[in-house]
């Protein structure tokens, strides 16, 4: 199983957000254990070392996606996924590129806290965090 990582879910790992860094850390270390292959927006990194740096400092952010591009996918984000993107019926566009990255490759699911962008009409499956981990848990 391939899940595209929204930046929130990922933000929640790095930055230990609580209460939802034991999902997010959880689906982040069944990746690196081989049971499911986590990817992220390259666009996403962007704002990734933004609020990362902020919180903490540009060293940091640093060391953070260092950690990010050693264990885990960067998918690109091309023109036709930015213009595509603006077609689509959801009105964020971060969360529409993200759904034209993974239609694109073909992951099975966005994982996802973004309530707004769960409720959208997405091509893509959309889930939770703990939702992916309880599907995962019938599977192993």
């Amino acid at each position: 199983m391939t899940v595209l990582l929204d930046t929130n879910v990922i933000m929640d790992a790095l930055q230990e957000r609580r209460p939802f860094d034991s999902a997010a850390k959880k689906l982040l270390l069944r990746s690196e254990n081989g049971e499911i292959k986590c990817c992220f927006t390259a666009s996403a990194a962007t704002d990734i070392f933004y609020i990362y740096s902020k919180a903490r400092d540009v060293r940091s952010a640093r060391s953070a996606l260092d950690y990010l591009f050693a264990n885990y996918r960067a998918v690109s984000v091309s023109h036709e996924d930015c213009t595509n993107a603006l077609s689509l019926p959801i009105d964020d566009f971060e969360d529409a590129l993200a759904v034209m990255c993974a239609k694109r490759t073909e992951v099975d699911y966005i994982v996802t806290r973004d309530e707004q962008f769960l409720r959208s009409k997405s091509s893509v499956p959309l889930i939770l965090p703990e939702k992916l981990l309880e599907e995962l848990d019938k599977q192993y």
